[in-house]
């Protein structure tokens, strides 16, 4: 059994990351906290257990990434200055029609890093080349979610029906590990827009969720195009169009969510849709803000997203967390509408959630996914809210240690389960050489 005591200046503790304990310890035990408090409380529970000493440090529960493209990686800086439509069609797609299953393995494992360096436990995923992502996963010892994408015409399997039958096929040979509560692992299926799948194929992924009781990961009013095109043709928003077709029976991921109009959140409130919000990438393609204010306010679940590199550049949550609290302070002209520990919450533990997990953040009985920034930069300095230092003057570069399933990923910056050197060597030939695919 693995037993260690971490000791830390800081401890950002809750479900709601509102609790800070100061000079304290976090006990684990395998892969679970066994107890939290004061460094003097928790020495009568502390026997044989390796003591790490972090007390320039502080511990949050640790970050999600709950939308993201992970592969995409190798698209970074291929297309700074475009809005959706045209980003997609005239460079992400092109480029991904060059890519094999070998490079998207690479692709994932430059991602995989770039997470586990930003102190991100676990990400949410919606691509083709599931297997090559999956692998990954179990390398990394990284927590995941991974729902293959369907559309039509994607790099691995072509037609819409082919790649159906693909995921149908990966989906069946994985329910044995659908079914196991506690592993790393989880799988859910992922339509990329109900503008992009027919609604053949939108009514057969309803059927495999709800038989394998599994989410449904989907890109929904991504753009005041996309929601102005639907109801043109449907006289329905996407969400309506959803509903009237049963998919919200299903355990719904929806990301984006930037143009919510008519009954969407009376509709989301009413099936429990999670909202994966993006708010870097939806700027950067002048898709616009999502209202995650109001959403909050409904009661209706946000959490936080960075997307694909193809579309953000990098894959850090703690910015992305800081971004959607400064835009909704101005989108609500109310600097009081997203306190900081909910800032904090929609990065970590609301995103925990969605991996089954019955207990997330720094507390008794939850599981040990913990990331510990280190407090010796000057923009450390002075510690008058702990909470307010994360959120608004810490980077990722600060982020020294990450734990996950109980298990160091990352201790005093350096990879526990990776090949840093070796992944970045390949992920940059492979950028080279498909970009030069595409120039011929």
């Amino acid at each position: 059994m693995s037993e260690v005591v971490i000791q830390c200046k800081y401890i950002i503790s809750g479900e709601e990351c509102n609790k800070i304990i100061k000079n304290g310890s976090i006990i684990i035990e395998d892969n679970k906290i066994i107890n939290v408090g004061k460094i003097d409380e928790m020495k009568k529970y502390v026997t044989g257990h390796d003591k790490i000493e972090r007390m320039n440090h502080v511990a949050i529960p640790a970050f999600i990434n709950a939308h993201t493209h992970l592969p995409e990686t190798l698209l970074r800086g291929i297309c700074d200055s475009s809005k959706l439509i045209e980003w997609l069609y005239d460079y992400v797609w092109p480029f991904e029609s060059h890519m094999t299953a070998e490079d998207a393995y690479y692709g994932a494992s430059l991602g995989a890093l770039e997470l586990i360096e930003s102190g991100v436990a676990g990400f949410i995923d919606q691509y083709f080349f599931v297997e090559s992502i999956e692998k990954v996963v179990k390398e990394s010892k990284l927590r995941a979610l991974l729902c293959p994408s369907l559309f039509d015409g994607t790099p691995e399997t072509g037609s819409i029906e082919d790649t159906w039958n693909h995921i149908k096929k990966f989906l069946h040979s994985r329910n044995n590990i659908i079914k196991e509560k506690d592993s790393l692992l989880k799988y859910g299926i992922g339509p990329h827009a109900p503008y992009t799948v027919p609604k053949e194929y939108l009514l057969k992924v309803s059927e495999i969720a709800e038989k394998y009781n599994i989410p449904i990961h989907i890109h929904i009013s991504e753009t005041e195009k996309e929601v102005s095109d639907f109801r043109k043709q449907h006289q329905l928003t996407p969400l309506e169009y959803l509903e009237n077709l049963s998919l919200l029976k299903n355990k719904i991921l929806a990301a984006h969510c930037v143009y919510p109009s008519g009954r969407d959140y009376e509709i989301m409130k009413k099936y429990k849709v999670t909202v994966l919000h993006n708010p870097q990438s939806n700027l950067k393609l002048s898709s616009g803000i999502a209202p995650v204010f109001k959403y909050i306010e409904k009661n209706i679940d946000v959490v936080v997203g960075t997307d694909g590199n193809a579309s953000n550049n990098n894959l850090d949550v703690l910015e992305e967390v800081r971004t959607a609290a400064l835009l909704q302070k101005f989108l609500a002209k109310d600097p009081t509408v997203l306190q900081n520990y909910t800032a904090l919450k929609i990065g970590t533990t609301a995103g925990s959630k969605i991996f089954g997990l019955e207990k997330a953040g720094i507390i008794e009985n939850a599981i040990a996914d913990i990331t510990l920034f280190s407090l010796s930069g000057a923009h450390s300095w002075p510690q008058n809210d702990i909470i307010s230092n994360v959120l608004y003057s810490a980077s990722s570069g600060d982020v020294n240690d990450l734990i996950v399933n109980g298990k160091f990923l990352y201790l005093n910056r350096e990879h526990q389960t990776l090949n840093k050197e070796r992944i970045i060597e390949k992920s940059t030939k492979i950028a080279e050489r498909i970009l030069c695919e595409m120039r011929k």
